[in-house]
């Protein structure tokens, strides 16, 4: 910016030691030009501030901006650590195919978990309380068969009986 005002002020020290007056046709016309130039560079000047004061408050935002991202990366990064007791068990907990019912124990009344998948087993097994040892469920296909047969049965006697 300081060369193009030093460029200036030549010029107009140049038309003033050549004797170019204002009162003549191309002295008015060097004159305009000369005061156009002048304005055309103090408006370069006050654009070039303006840029310079927006660079510098794009920098500050750039700058929180990253403080910010790191400040989240390293909350990320913490609640990644908080996951380092994952294990299959949570695997498994979480599996969304996985569907399972709960019973509870008559004897000590805990809660046992079973996944459904085992209904599709051919063969006949039981499932034991954890706590006493009790069985809570058997997958047993003939006992499964055998309460439907009741059902059955006790709605034909009650359609009979109407």
């Amino acid at each position: 910016m300081d060369d193009l005002n030093s460029k200036l002020g030549y010029l107009r020290g140049l038309a003033e030691g050549l004797g170019i007056s204002d009162e003549t046709k191309e002295g008015k016309v060097i004159q305009q030009m000369i005061l156009l130039l002048e304005e055309i560079g103090r408006s370069l000047e006050e654009l070039n501030e303006n840029y310079e004061e927006l660079f510098s408050y794009v920098e500050a935002i750039d700058q929180d901006l990253t403080d910010l991202e790191e400040e989240l990366l390293e909350d990320y990064e913490d609640d990644d650590d908080d996951d380092d007791d994952y294990d299959e068990e949570d695997k498994d907990a979480f599996d969304e195919h996985d569907v399972s019912f709960t019973v509870e124990c008559p004897e000590c009344h805990q809660e046992v978990t079973i996944d459904e998948d085992i209904l599709e087993d051919e063969e006949s097994f039981e499932v034991l309380c954890p706590n006493c040892g009790r069985v809570v469920f058997i997958n047993d296909d003939e006992e499964w068969d055998d309460d439907l047969d009741e059902l059955d049965e006790e709605k034909t006697e009650d359609d009979n009986s109407n």
